[in-house]
């Protein structure tokens, strides 16, 4: 696994969605408290931009269909709902490593 620097972290807003780029990967970085996590942009279910979206606590909320994936574990906390239609995620979001070095974010890919 290499790391690639993605931010500063002058860079990232407490509790803001950033977009990245590591390696051509399309990431959202995200700091929570004193974490910073990433993980895919792209929603796992119909690939909605999640950097679009919202935090609760420290999982990111799909603005589409409200589904909410944990950002440490990418576990689904909450299948999505469109309208009033119940539907079941088959995928958790994929999350990556972070390293902070100096004032520098590197995110493994």
């Amino acid at each position: 696994m290499d790391y690639v620097r993605v931010a500063s972290l002058a860079d990232l807003g407490m509790g803001q969605i950033m977009p990245v780029e590591a390696a051509g990967v399309k990431l959202l970085l995200t700091q929570v408290g004193a974490t910073i996590y990433a993980a895919d942009r792209k929603c796992p279910h119909l690939g909605f931009n999640l950097c679009r979206g919202s935090l609760e606590g420290a999982a990111v909320v799909c603005p589409l269909h409200k589904a909410k994936f944990d950002l440490a574990t990418g576990v689904i906390e909450r299948d999505p709902k469109l309208l009033f239609i119940n539907m079941k995620a088959k995928t958790g979001l994929k999350v990556y490593p972070v390293k902070v070095l100096d004032q520098d974010v590197f995110v493994g890919v």
